[in-house]
Parts: C-alpha cells; sequence; structure tokens
C-alpha cells in the first residue's frame, strides 16, 4: 500500500488499534516519514485536546473549589457506560472542529476538492485477503480482480488501465453507455477480472472519481492521450488532467 491511500479515517483506526491485522500489516509496509508525521500530528491533536478538556472535570466548576475532584466519590467520578457514551456524542464535534483546524490541509483540499477517503484495490483472481502493492512484478497469463472503495453517498467513476503498448481498456463500467454510479459505502468487487497479456513492462490502473456523472467517453479520450505519456509520468499527468476529480493509481510491473 502507498503511504499517500492510507486515509486519515484508517490512520485513525490504525493508532487505535482497531485495524484488522492485514490492514496493521499493510500500513506498517508502506510508514514512511509522511505517514509518521501524519500519526504525529494526530496525536497532538489528542493531547491538546484533553488539555482543553480534561476528561474528569468536564462540566464541573473547580474554580469555586479545586478540591472537590478529589473528594468526589467514584461512583460520581467515574459514572458509568451510559455517561460515558453520553460524554463522547459530546466531545465527537469537538474531536472534529479541533482537527480541522489543527492538521494541514490534504492534496485533494489543496485541489479544491472533498476528501473522499475512496481506494483502488487490486488482487490476485482467488485471493481476495491480501491486495496487491503498488508496483508489484506480475507475467502475461496472471489474472487480477479489481476492487473499489468509494465513500457514503452519490458517486460516479470510471476504472480503466493503459499498458506498455500504450493501449487503454476499460475495466468499469463494464460497457460503453453504461451509467459510471459506484456502490457506496463498502468494497466492492467489479465483477469481471482481467488477465494480463502480452504487453510489455507495465499496466497501470486509474480510477477517477467524481460527485457528478462522469461521461465515459471523454474519460476514455483523456485516457488514450495520457497513454502516449512515460511511465513515471502517468500518475501525475493523470491528476492534471482529472484535477476536478479524485484520482487513484496502482501500477503493475511486467516481467
Amino acid at each position: 500500500m502507498n503511504s499517500n491511500r492510507v486515509s486519515s479515517l484508517m490512520l485513525e483506526r490504525y493508532r487505535l488499534g482497531e485495524v484488522s491485522p492485514d490492514e496493521k500489516q499493510a500500513i506498517n509496509e508502506a510508514m514512511d516519514d509522511d505517514l509518521r508525521s501524519r500519526l504525529e500530528s494526530l496525536d497532538a491533536s489528542d493531547r491538546e485536546l484533553r488539555l482543553r478538556y480534561p476528561f474528569e472535570t468536564m462540566g464541573m466548576d473547580t474554580r469555586k473549589d479545586p478540591e472537590k475532584v478529589t473528594r468526589m466519590p467514584a461512583r460520581i467520578k467515574y459514572p458509568g457506560r451510559l455517561a460515558a457514551l453520553i460524554m463522547a456524542c459530546i466531545l465527537l464535534p469537538v474531536i472534529y472542529i479541533l482537527r480541522s483546524n489543527t492538521e494541514p490541509a490534504s492534496e485533494d483540499r489543496v485541489k479544491g476538492l472533498l476528501k473522499t477517503d475512496s481506494e483502488l484495490s487490486l488482487y490476485l483472481l482467488g485471493n481476495q485477503e491480501i491486495p496487491l502493492s503498488d508496483q508489484t512484478v506480475l507475467r502475461e497469463g496472471n489474472t487480477v480482480q479489481l476492487a473499489y472503495l468509494a465513500p457514503s453517498g452519490e458517486y460516479y467513476g470510471v476504472i480503466f488501465s493503459i499498458d506498455g503498448r500504450q493501449t487503454v481498456t476499460m475495466h468499469y463500467p463494464y460497457r460503453r453507455g453504461q451509467s459510471s454510479l459506484l456502490v457506496s459505502g463498502k468494497h466492492t468487487f467489479l465483477s469481471e477480472a482481467y488477465t494480463l497479456d502480452d504487453a510489455p513492462d507495465y499496466e497501470v490502473f486509474i480510477m477517477v472519481i467524481s460527485g457528478k456523472p462522469l461521461n465515459t467517453e471523454t474519460v476514455l479520450g483523456e485516457a488514450q492521450k495520457i497513454a502516449h505519456t512515460e511511465l513515471k509520468a502517468i500518475e501525475e499527468r493523470s491528476r492534471a488532467v482529472f484535477k476536478d476529480c479524485e484520482v487513484e493509481v496502482i501500477t503493475i510491473l511486467k516481467k
């Protein structure tokens, strides 16, 4: 997994120990300076929140009686699960506001695009547990299956690939003229797998997501232009062309 593809939500779950073993391994393998910096930013936000809103004194005016907290019986100081749940409901909006004000703008916000936490994944057919990492080396005849994650709401997407012969292959929608509406809110596997042919060097899989309906023919027309770009510039070129959309890229290198 590329560190840029680790969403803020996934990173928060990782920090809290709520990810699966496979997700934890993937994030550990993707850990770089940028990811560590984002983790440190989350930790700093939490520390600042605890300093501003100490849990045990929340809602109590201790200025009149500084020793009030230490004299309170345990049954009031720790009011139980129901009170904790109520407190969490109060604090969650505060946490969101604080983090919105302290975290640096993501690349998507800089582009003027709302962060969607979308994701494109690639698996060897028959193994839907462990996604292939970016720049995995495969060979002719290997069959892969694509999956995507789109957030809750109405989003549209086009998924295509560019190979070493500069050929563009459409993977979603499955047929020209079909709607590009995505299944939202869950990890969705495409119903059609894809077998790598003898095209040399690489196969780059690209997903373009928008909050507005996408014209598939227009997207594929731009993809044909991008196909004539050198491999190292395909991702950058795709993000520039589809600048008002979310763009996810996975590169497969070929023997």
